[in-house]
């Protein structure tokens, strides 16, 4: 077992002798110092293998006053013990609000200073027991902070593809809105950017997008793909998709916070759109995000009942229905940031 190494320092020899004695009887390794620049010397040579300083307050050049804030701060780890004249006690509780970790009065006995350096050692080796299971328990927690953050990367992003291969499976099933769930993300996004939205909001955003359409899956392929106008009943039927939708995926824990954009992407403003007529800011904000994206996408789509419409003309159509069947205020960051050339 290493000896406990001590610096002692005082500008008088006899006391500097009767300390190294009485110490090194005691079985501490013992450097002697004559007065605060000496000390801060050997500091700046050795102090990862000091493990105790006595210092005397009053010494030619710096006092140890004086040099107790400069250990103190360069050396926090390295406890130190003031040594004062008996009638000047004052200076020595003084010494402790400075940071010291005990003062002796002199003249020191044999017993109250190796009861003294003994309780101090003891102390400083309890408060390194405790600093180094912070560090160990800092760094476990950090490692594990990592690792939960990689597993949930690797989660969101199995989750991504499993919301990338629902969305292709509905356009494969109609074929006239190829592409569409992931240009209705980009437009989405596009607006988000515009937005005070956190990180979160974002996500939700994108998946909420590209499922918004799930629900047709449930829907025939007759219907989705017919060419003449839909009759009351077929209309009937393509209005259930948002429902449908949410019955696909309210079983999946990750999808939940998708719902709302799914079941209430066709709700209008007026509070004249479908399934539960929500009206203005009783539609969630991403939801009105998407309603303008879906629209926009589809009006500037080729269907099987028509031809693309010019960007222009939809354009015209979003202020037309500005209000009305669109969020204004979300309209006007569509257009005044020309969203629509992306």
């Amino acid at each position: 077992m290493r000896q406990q190494h001590i610096i002692t320092t005082d500008d008088d020899p006899a006391i500097r002798k009767v300390l190294e004695l009485i110490l090194m009887k005691a079985d501490y390794q013992v450097t002697k110092c004559t007065n605060g620049d000496e000390l801060l010397e050997s500091l700046l040579e050795n102090s990862e293998k000091i493990d105790l300083i006595i210092l005397d307050i009053k010494m030619p050049g710096k006092s140890g006053l004086e040099v107790l804030p400069i250990i103190h701060r360069n050396y926090p780890s390295i406890p130190i013990i003031m040594m004062t004249a008996f009638s000047d006690l004052e200076t020595g509780m003084h010494s402790i609000r400075e940071g010291a970790a005990d003062f002796l009065s002199k003249p020191v006995r044999k017993a109250e200073l190796l009861d003294c350096v003994k309780r101090v050692l003891a102390k400083a080796q309890e408060e390194r027991a405790k600093s180094n299971a912070f560090n160990i328990n800092t760094t476990y927690q950090k490692d594990l902070e990592f690792k939960l953050d990689e597993a949930y990367s690797t989660i969101m992003k199995t989750a991504m593809a499993t919301i990338e291969a629902l969305s292709e499976t509905i356009e494969q099933k109609d074929v006239y809105t190829k592409g569409h769930c992931s240009r209705v993300r980009t437009l989405a996004l596009k607006i988000a950017e515009f937005l005070p939205l956190s990180s979160e909001e974002m996500i939700i955003l994108e998946g909420g997008s590209l499922l918004h359409d799930i629900g047709k899956i449930g829907i025939s392929e007759q219907i989705l793909n017919k060419k003449e106008l839909l009759t009351k009943e077929e209309y009937a039927t393509i209005k259930l998709h948002p429902e449908a939708g949410v019955k696909i995926v309210e079983y999946i824990d990750l999808f939940k916070p998708y719902l709302p954009i799914i079941r209430n992407h066709h709700e209008r403003f007026d509070g004249k759109g479908y399934p539960d007529g929500l009206k203005g800011k009783e539609i969630p904000l991403l939801v009105r995000i998407v309603t303008i994206a879906d629209s926009f996408d589809a009006m500037t789509s080729t269907r099987p009942y028509r031809e693309a419409l010019p960007k222009e003309f939809a354009t015209e159509e979003l202020k037309i229905s500005s209000g009305t069947q669109f969020d204004p205020r979300l309209v006007d960051i569509f257009i005044d940031n020309e969203i629509y050339d992306h």
